[in-house]
């Protein structure tokens, strides 16, 4: 097994900004033990910061709680109440990286997700799809960026404990455009 090269083509140092409009943030978790529940949040924001080497770069980002979609209003209102995300009282998630590792043909972005007022270890598994213009965005450099993890909810004291209804594992997934800052 080879190690991904981190020779990305068009790379360059620069701090990032998270384009929301091309952007998702989205997660899913069993229910009943038959299917998928999905969701996303609509409200999100962060910075890539690239170093001279993409293993020294850095990720931060914020999601709004409150901004939760699922296509019910009345399960959106549901995921906010104290029992799952506690939007009053923990009104963002928040991620800092700490490490981006290379493996195999991916890379690892380690890392701390703090939702809930728990802050907990969390390794995402990225790929870089590649840098270049968008033109929808007057040509500005763009960073394009997947990842995921898999988190376990009781981590963060979501949802009740032993839920028949509710698996225990939620994936998050991330699809993010980013725009160098000049």
């Amino acid at each position: 097994m080879s190690a991904p090269t981190t020779e990305i083509p068009g790379y360059v140092t620069g701090t990032w900004n998270i384009d929301p409009a091309h952007s998702e943030v989205t997660y899913s978790v069993k229910h009943l033990g038959l299917a998928k529940s999905r969701g996303s949040f609509q409200q999100f924001g962060g910075q890539i910061v690239t170093g001279e080497s993409i293993l020294d770069s850095s990720v931060t980002a914020e999601i709004e709680v409150a901004s939760v979609s699922t296509g019910v209003g009345a399960r959106d209102e549901h995921l906010k109440t104290e029992e799952y995300f506690d939007a009053t009282n923990h009104p963002k998630i928040v991620f800092r990286s700490t490490g981006i590792r290379a493996d195999d043909d991916e890379f690892l972005i380690d890392g701390e997700l703090t939702w809930r007022g728990v802050t907990v270890p969390v390794t995402l598994e990225a790929e870089f799809n590649g840098i270049g213009p968008n033109p929808a965005n007057n040509n500005a450099t763009t960073i394009g960026v997947s990842a995921e993890a898999t988190l376990a909810r009781r981590d963060f004291g979501i949802g009740p404990e032993g839920n028949a209804f509710l698996g225990e594992k939620v994936k998050i997934t991330l699809e993010i455009e980013a725009a160098l800052q000049d």
